[in-house]
């Protein structure tokens, strides 16, 4: 087959502007009356290799069975976890088949195709009933120290280095300290009883009888479990004696279990109100001012955020099997 008339300037640049403005090889070979070939190739020459839709071996291959609006809206409705991949399929009338609407789920990160745990059928009234009794009717005290002069460890700061060092004042022993006993429920906070000088069964059992029960009946009624650590005087045979006089429901504490206590968080934000700004109290009584202010400040708002946050850190215990969690 013989070669075509050579191209003269003016169509070589007529063809490289049709190029240049988005316009196909097919419509330029059209308006120029020249091969497509011709046209490929007077292209590549001035701008380089071509990519040529038409061209079958660089085709993009078939549209995607279902679109990206789709598959968001796909992925959505699987994660309620309540439909199977066919009634996805039914209910959101998706052209795809049901085995493309699983192999796209499967290629989700979040999604996973798993067996739903077997359980007790439970109305909403049962569900209410269990969590109000592990949330609300489980009590845990707990004990908490403060310094004079502030936490105990390395105190922490932003320094600006083109000023001196800051430093605070250490004296022995932190200054002094006042070591405070406490409790909390949905309902709010119990009145902090001052624990001074070296504890015994008998000053526990006072605390237990002067704060923990009229707080608890108050708030619980008798429907109320106490649970405490394994700290000798809570332990010891009187205040054991003590507790069954006084029909107190207990929960034992578990060696060396995970401590739990959502209280804990209530001592950390009532110790960053008292030492704010580097605040260091002078006299044990100003400190034991600013404690009383730091608890009365707490929101009721926020120990509901800690009750309901009991499942939580239960259910971190029990996949750790026991081991550490990051509560």
């Amino acid at each position: 087959m013989g070669r075509g008339k050579a191209l003269s300037n003016q169509e070589y640049w007529w063809i490289i502007g049709l190029h240049d403005g988005g316009v196909s090889l097919h419509e330029i070979a059209r308006r120029t009356g020249r091969a497509r070939t011709c046209v490929r190739k007077t292209i590549k020459a001035e701008r380089g290799p071509l990519h040529d839709s038409a061209n079958p071996s660089q085709r993009r291959g078939r549209r995607p069975a279902l679109t990206e609006r789709e598959v968001r809206l796909l992925v959505r409705k699987a994660a309620a976890g309540d439909r199977f991949a066919a009634e996805l399929k039914t209910e959101l009338r998706l052209k795809a088949s049901v085995r493309t609407v699983q192999r796209l789920l499967q290629r989700v990160d979040h999604l996973v195709y798993t067996k739903m745990d077997r359980t007790l059928p439970l109305t909403a009234a049962h569900k209410a009933a269990r969590m109000g009794c592990a949330e609300e009717h489980i009590l845990n005290p707990d004990e908490k120290k403060f310094n004079l002069d502030g936490p105990d460890g390395f105190k922490y700061y932003w320094r600006d280095m083109r000023q001196p060092a800051q430093s605070f004042v250490r004296r022995q022993n932190g200054g002094g300290s006042v070591m405070v006993w406490g409790m909390y429920c949905a309902q709010g906070m119990s009145e902090l009883a001052i624990l001074r000088g070296r504890q015994n069964s008998g000053h526990h059992i006072y605390t237990v009888s002067e704060y923990m029960l009229p707080f608890a009946h108050s708030n619980h009624g008798v429907d109320f479990v106490f649970q405490q650590d394994n700290a000798s005087i809570h332990a010891s045979r009187e205040t054991t004696s003590f507790l069954q006089e006084m029909e107190v429901n207990t929960m034992a504490w578990p060696a060396r279990s995970p401590d739990c206590n959502p209280i804990e968080n209530v001592w950390s934000v009532m110790a960053a109100r008292v030492y704010a700004y580097g605040r260091q109290c002078r006299t044990v009584g100003d400190l034991e001012e600013a404690i009383m202010a730091a608890c009365a400040s707490i929101e009721q708002e926020y120990l509901c955020k800690l009750v309901e946050s009991m499942p939580r850190r239960c259910l971190a215990v029990i996949k750790q099997k026991g081991g550490l969690a990051k509560y």
